[in-house]
């Protein structure tokens, strides 16, 4: 339960447009759709947030917070990725700099939440989320934005201790492992980070190069024995001629990481942010969404492209894409891959089979 004196932004608003339509055919291949696919959402964040923005402090200062099961089950999501990161900008208004011990708290208020919810199991493979499924159960999948593990290796084991299976490796600034991706001198991966990749492929966790600097990519691509993944990302081919800015520009990747990305086996799940796969603070239609799912297709292949919303539920500040607005309207995606021609067997696989198929390489069964 969370803090009762801090009212909470609704997990989901009924009557909101589905902001897709489809004929009569279509809509029976999507309730389908909706029955088999195992959707899973490589980076969400799940945490139900306060409904006044200026609540959030008092908010994340207090013992406890409520998570968005009620959103992610209709949704359709079987599984998300919790991207946990929020707790540690009590100390810090730079995520790039949360200390470690509030990130592991958050997560073990998460799964401590979690465990007293019926419905609801924490998930660490592609066979306990096929089983969630089977049971009809919402499975949180404990990632993190970023290690925020300062020099000490041993921590990668504590969070994977803690049941972290996916961890970014940078956010937005310098770290002891690399660069985030608004640096303004790309060094690549550190000597320290070439051991952070290693110990994380030995763990069975997934090296996150979303918000990670081109060059500290490009690394991570070439020294991690596993596939990797940019679990929350944009075009920036294609988001340049949709008019992205300068923070989106940072923000989404260039052909040749993704291209590099995917030859290594690793996978590229699409966001549903305006402020990254177009412009700050705007409101967009779904078609620009569904766009960039086309551009990955084409450039990638159907195996390599997934989920990845970097959805939140409440405090909204960058604008939205209507359809998307919150992990509640998951389901839109489906539809709109439906309007783009995908066949059942490709739909399966971009909402779900292929994180589902990266996940067994990486952490295994």
């Amino acid at each position: 339960m969370a803090d009762s004196s801090v009212s909470l932004a609704k997990q989901v608003i009924q009557g909101r447009s589905t902001a897709v339509t489809l004929d009569d055919d279509q809509e029976r291949r999507f309730q389908d759709l909706v029955e088999e696919t195992i959707m899973i959402d490589l980076h969400q964040h799940p945490m139900v947030k306060p409904e006044d923005p200026d609540h959030l402090m008092e908010y994340l200062r207090g013992d406890t917070h409520e998570w968005g099961y009620e959103a992610v089950r209709h949704g359709g999501f079987t599984a998300v990725g919790t991207a946990n990161v929020y707790r540690g900008m009590v100390k810090t208004d730079e995520m790039s700099f949360i200390r470690f011990e509030d990130l592991l708290d958050e997560i073990g208020l998460m799964l401590s939440d979690v465990s007293r919810h019926d419905g609801v199991v924490n998930v660490g493979n592609a066979a306990e989320i096929e089983a969630a499924k089977q049971n009809g159960q919402v499975g949180f999948l404990p990632t993190v934005e970023h290690l925020a593990i300062g020099n000490e290796l041993q921590r990668v084991d504590v969070l994977y201790n803690a049941g972290v299976r996916l961890a970014g490796l940078t956010y937005r600034r310098k770290n002891y492992i690399g660069d985030g991706h608004l640096e303004r001198n790309d060094g690549g991966l550190s000597l320290f980070g070439i051991e952070v990749v290693k110990r994380m492929n030995e763990l069975g966790m997934v090296v996150d190069l979303s918000h990670a600097s081109f060059r500290t990519a490009m690394d991570a691509i070439e020294f991690s024995e596993a596939p990797v993944a940019f679990s929350h990302d944009g075009s920036y081919t294609l988001g340049l001629q949709q008019g992205g800015g300068e923070y989106a520009a940072g923000r989404l990747r260039k052909d040749e990481e993704l291209v590099a990305c995917a030859e290594k086996g690793g996978i590229v799940g699409v966001t549903v942010q305006p402020s990254v796969i177009s412009s700050w603070g705007s409101t967009l239609g779904i078609e620009l969404l569904l766009d960039h799912y086309d551009y990955m297709v084409k450039l990638l292949g159907i195996d390599h492209v997934a989920i990845g919303t970097d959805s939140s539920i409440g405090v909204r500040s960058s604008g939205f894409i209507i359809g998307v607005e919150s992990p509640a309207e998951g389901k839109n995606i489906i539809r709109g891959l439906i309007t783009r021609g995908y066949t059942d067997a490709d739909i399966i696989k971009i909402t779900g089979g292929n994180a589902l198929a990266f996940f067994r390489k990486v952490m295994g069964e």
